[in-house]
């Protein structure tokens, strides 16, 4: 009898395929430490600073529209470098030193046109920090975007400490010294972004893709991203119409400083634990819909500024900024990266959270100012409630009209 021919060896299993671990939040929320603790230095008394060098209110204001509407321009720019270079750490570098160049020329432009040239330079630099912290934080995230929220919480943890400790210092000094605190932070954050912001992904990438604008027009007209900027572009116009004018209309019911202070912080304290919470909250009721609530929030939180009596209702209301800033800031930051082309990271967040912003500031503060003289800031806050409304329908059927 023949002998039975010779049986292939058994092959072992195949192994499953390897599963990346999640990255730690930590690097990106040592970057946003460091940044927002300088934004908690400057931006509550950037205005405090204007008008102890003789700057009108209405100079004040159009100071912020410029910063805003260079941003509109340079967002997308610093976004489109990015992602030729495949590696969003030497723009944070270059635009931490420009940025922070441009914050010293201010402290020292000796009239108002070297002082708004200051404000160019810093603001083009300033346009494409947090759009592309953002973008290589949510790609370090991995599988899990959400867990943006975790590592952008911590932001406002500085913001709040150090708006706190400088606006002590302030009292004992003058307002000139929060470019002490600013200026080097701007840097700091740029030079820490490229040490710790590296590893995996595209970080460290050699990649090279040219960005073209049509790559931006194309963004712009995907389906479930056109009609959000548009939404988001409402949102953050109606926003600032409100809390450009918190500070004056508290002084008006006769708030003293301390208690402006405190409504600012209130807001800022709420983001905290829903930024903390937002993988979690999202999980169960979808990140779409907490940009749809964060809406809400804001249409609650305008009509209560346009109806509370006194200064100590209105620092309550301002918990209601800090569920809307919370929700929609992760909700639109995680939005985006879900449905932007894996190329186009950093521009989409440069036009979805960038542009989307600086137009919203440009349109809030100038028609914010116009609607407050022509019928008082109480029914400005009216008109806005209203604003706020329509901007949240227009998300909700972005976000939620194919679901």
């Amino acid at each position: 009898m023949a002998p039975e021919p010779a049986q292939p060896a058994a092959r072992p299993p195949a192994a499953p395929p390897a599963v990346a671990p999640l990255a730690s939040i930590w690097p990106p929320a040592v970057v946003y430490i460091v940044f927002f603790g300088g934004i908690g230095a400057a931006f509550p008394y950037l205005p405090v600073f204007y008008r102890s060098i003789g700057i009108s209110v209405e100079g004040v204001g159009l100071l912020s529209a410029l910063a805003a509407l260079v941003g509109v321009v340079s967002a997308p720019i610093w976004g489109g470098f990015a992602d030729q270079l495949g590696d969003v750490r030497r723009p944070l570098l270059v635009g931490g030193f420009w940025a922070a160049a441009g914050a010293a020329i201010i402290a020292l432009a000796p009239d108002p046109v070297s002082l708004a040239v200051a404000v160019g330079v810093w603001a083009s630099g300033m346009a494409g920090i947090i759009p592309l912290i953002d973008s290589r934080t949510v790609e370090l995230m991995g599988g899990s975007p959400n867990r943006y929220g975790r590592a952008r919480a911590w932001g406002s943890v500085a913001f709040v400490g150090v708006a706190l400790l400088t606006g002590a210092i302030i009292d004992r000094t003058s307002p000139r010294i929060l470019f002490a605190l600013w200026a080097p932070t701007l840097a700091l954050t740029g030079v820490v972004a490229y040490r710790v912001l590296g590893g995996g992904a595209s970080g460290g990438s050699t990649r090279r893709l040219r960005v073209t604008r049509a790559d931006v027009v194309g963004l712009v007209r995907l389906p479930r991203l056109g009609l959000f900027l548009v939404g988001a572009i409402g949102f953050w116009t109606t926003n600032t119409a409100v809390a450009a004018f918190l500070s004056i209309h508290m002084t008006n019911l006769g708030a003293p400083a301390q208690l402006v202070g405190a409504a600012w912080a209130v807001g800022a304290t709420v983001e905290v634990p829903l930024m903390l919470a937002f993988p979690t909250i999202a999980g169960r009721l979808g990140s779409e819909r907490l940009l749809v609530i964060a809406s809400a929030a804001y249409v609650a939180r305008a009509i209560g500024f346009a109806l509370a009596p006194t200064p100590v209702a209105l620092v309550a209301l301002s918990a209601l900024s800090g569920v809307g800033y919370a929700f929609f800031y992760v909700g639109s930051v995680t939005y985006v990266a879900r449905h932007a082309p894996a190329r186009l990271r950093a521009t989409a967040q440069g036009v979805f959270t960038g542009t989307a912003n600086s137009i919203g500031m440009i349109v809030g503060s100038l028609a914010g100012g116009v609607v407050a003289s022509a019928i008082t800031i109480p029914g400005m806050y009216a008109v806005a409630a209203a604003g706020s409304a329509v901007a949240g329908l227009i998300v909700a059927r972005a976000v939620l009209g194919r679901q």
